[in-house]
């Protein structure tokens, strides 16, 4: 080689490393087996709702049940996701982390810091946990969005086809439905985006999340249970039924899982719900410690 030649190979050789680089951190990336950009998505999730998360478990305020629902909720995910993982890297296993990151875990984050401002006089306080809120509901759509189009990919093409024909699905979308709702009526309520409103009061809202809450919870706890269809999109007319097997355990839950863990999963789901409905009530913060811990976490 000439002597001019060799930074030429040099920095080609570089690129090459370079491309072999984002090759396989882009390979890495792409956990969700078919559609990798759902695992982008929720990556992405993971960086918006995180921090607020973060700040729903470690700082001061609000009821001490809601605030162990949200450990209660990551601990019951983690353990989902990986039994789940263990049986294999699918579609379906995306679905249920999915819905389960959004409803076990950042939605019991977003309600319990809603319930945090009641326990600070200082608006700016206020608004930060309102605002942390705002953000984990945001995580949340993202999250159960990942999960609805998981499983939705993953069944055979055609709408409705072979789709919401249970009742652990048709609870699921009407809990679905109420939260695209309850976020649109949110950005309505607090006026220009980039200048939001963020203390405001609406008993509309609260009870239709409220709604969506318990509804998304009934489908995690019918979604262990069974699977058994009950309408027949296909038929002319359409049929609706109720198979005589519809109180019998018989979903994936209990196939991949076995049934003694199905049912903890089950009274692990009851058990939050429970304590996120009837969360107690939010304790008093000193000022002067409110606004310490949010010194330390800005």
């Amino acid at each position: 080689l000439k002597p001019a030649s060799v930074p030429i190979f040099a920095l080609a050789q570089r690129s090459a490393l370079g491309q072999k680089a984002a090759l396989t951190a882009m390979e890495a990336l792409a956990f969700i087996p078919e559609y990798p950009v759902l695992g982008y998505v929720l990556l992405g999730v993971g960086l918006l709702g995180t921090p607020s998360l973060l700040r729903a478990l470690w700082l001061a305020g609000g009821p001490l049940r809601s605030k162990m629902s949200v450990f209660h909720g990551l601990g019951l995910t983690v353990t989902i996701a990986s039994l789940t993982l263990k049986e294999g890297n699918n579609l379906f296993a995306w679905h249920v982390i999915g819905m389960s990151l959004g409803v076990l875990v950042f939605q019991p984050a977003a309600l319990h810091s809603i319930l945090a401002r009641h326990s600070f006089k200082d608006p700016e306080t206020r608004k930060a946990r309102v605002l942390d809120h705002k953000l984990l509901q945001m995580a949340v759509m993202g999250s159960v969005a990942v999960g609805f189009l998981a499983i939705f990919l993953n069944k055979p093409a055609g709408f409705p086809g072979r789709h919401f024909m249970s009742v652990h699905s048709l609870v699921g979308l009407f809990a679905l439905a109420l939260m695209g709702w309850n976020i649109l009526d949110a950005g309505y309520r607090q006026g220009r985006p980039f200048a939001p409103k963020l203390l405001w009061v609406s008993w509309l809202h609260r009870s239709m999340g409220t709604l969506a809450f318990t509804c998304a919870l009934l489908a995690v706890m019918l979604g262990f249970f069974n699977r058994t269809a009950v309408v027949d999109w296909a038929a002319e007319p359409i049929v609706f039924s109720l198979p005589d097997t519809w109180h019998e355990m018989d979903g994936w839950a209990k196939n991949m899982h076995g049934e003694k863990v199905t049912w903890m999963f089950i009274g692990a789901t009851v058990l939050l719900l429970a304590n996120m409905l009837v969360p107690g009530g939010a304790r008093a913060v000193p000022r002067w410690r409110g606004d310490l811990v949010d010194k330390k976490t800005s």
